[in-house]
C-alpha cells in the first residue's frame, strides 16, 4: 500500500477550527484526514481502517461513512484526535455512480445477495422498459424522501448489527427515515441495465433507492456496482490507493 509521509497537524484545541475553515488543509496530517480509494473487492470499511492503522503506525483511525464491501471509491479516514470530527462530516453531500439491472431483486438489494422469488414481489411487466418511463419514475426519488433501511446494513437493533440478524434468517421492523437526494440522473440505459448518478445526504442507501425504483417500475431492480465519487470537498483525485 503506497502511504504518503504524514505531516504534523494542528494542536487538538485548534483542530476543529481548522477543519471548519478548510477541511482540505488537514489532508495527510496527524491529527487530520486521509482520503483513500477503497477497492470493491469485498473488503469492509473497517478492513481498510485496520490496513491504514498498520501502515501508518497509528492506533486512532476511524472512517466518516461506511462503504459496503462491494462498493469502491472515496472513504474518508480521520486520524488521531481528528476522530472527534465525525459529526462535522455528516452534513457533507456524497456523490455516487451506481450500476443497475432491471428484472430482479435480492435480499441485500444488490448483486451480492440471494435472489428473491417473483412471488415475493410480483413483477408486473416484461423488459425492456422505455427510457422515458424509467426516467420519469426517478422524479419521485428526488428531494426529501423516506427510506426504509435494509436488513443487510450496519444499523443496530438491541446492540446487534442488522446484517448479523439477517444472516440468521431474522427480519425486524424498521421505521422509514428521512433522506435527501439533491441530484439524480440516468446517464446510461438500454431498457434493461444502466447507470444512475446522484448527490445525496448523510445516511443514504443507494441500493435501497435502486430497489424502490425497480418496484415503482413494476419489474424490480438490483444494484450491480457502486462507486463513491466524493465526500464533501474530498473527491477521487485526492485519494490514495490501498490495493494489495
Amino acid at each position: 500500500m503506497p502511504f504518503p509521509p504524514l505531516l504534523p497537524g494542528p494542536a487538538p484545541e485548534r483542530l476543529r477550527e481548522a477543519f471548519s475553515r478548510d477541511p482540505l488543509s488537514l489532508l495527510g496530517r496527524v491529527p487530520g484526514v486521509l482520503a483513500v480509494d477503497k477497492p470493491g473487492d469485498g473488503r469492509t470499511s473497517h478492513d481498510v481502517v485496520d490496513q491504514v492503522r498498520r501502515a501508518a503506525g497509528l492506533r486512532r483511525v476511524g472512517h466518516a461513512g461506511t462503504l459496503d464491501p462491494m462498493a469502491s471509491g472515496v472513504l474518508l479516514l480521520l486520524l488521531g484526535p481528528a476522530t472527534g470530527l465525525f459529526a462535522a462530516c455528516q452534513a457533507w453531500t456524497k456523490e455516487y455512480r451506481a450500476h443497475f439491472a432491471l428484472g430482479r431483486r435480492t435480499d441485500t438489494r444488490d448483486a451480492t445477495g440471494a435472489p428473491l422469488p417473483p412471488s415475493r414481489w410480483a413483477p408486473a411487466r416484461a423488459l425492456p422498459v422505455p427510457r422515458a418511463e424509467a426516467g420519469a419514475a426517478l422524479a419521485a426519488f428526488r428531494g426529501d424522501i423516506l427510506q426504509t433501511p435494509p436488513m443487510h446494513s450496519a444499523l443496530k437493533r438491541g446492540g446487534r448489527p442488522l446484517h448479523r440478524l439477517a444472516r440468521q434468517g431474522m427480519e425486524v421492523p424498521r421505521e422509514p427515515r428521512p433522506a435527501r437526494v439533491d441530484r439524480l440522473e440516468m446517464p446510461a440505459f438500454d431498457g434493461r441495465e444502466g447507470i444512475l448518478e446522484m448527490a445525496v445526504g448523510s445516511g443514504f442507501y443507494v441500493r435501497t433507492l435502486v430497489d424502490d425504483w425497480g418496484l415503482a417500475l413494476g419489474c424490480g431492480a438490483v444494484m450491480t456496482a457502486l462507486r463513491r465519487l466524493s465526500v464533501g470537498p474530498f473527491g477521487l483525485e485526492r485519494c490514495i490507493s490501498v490495493d494489495g
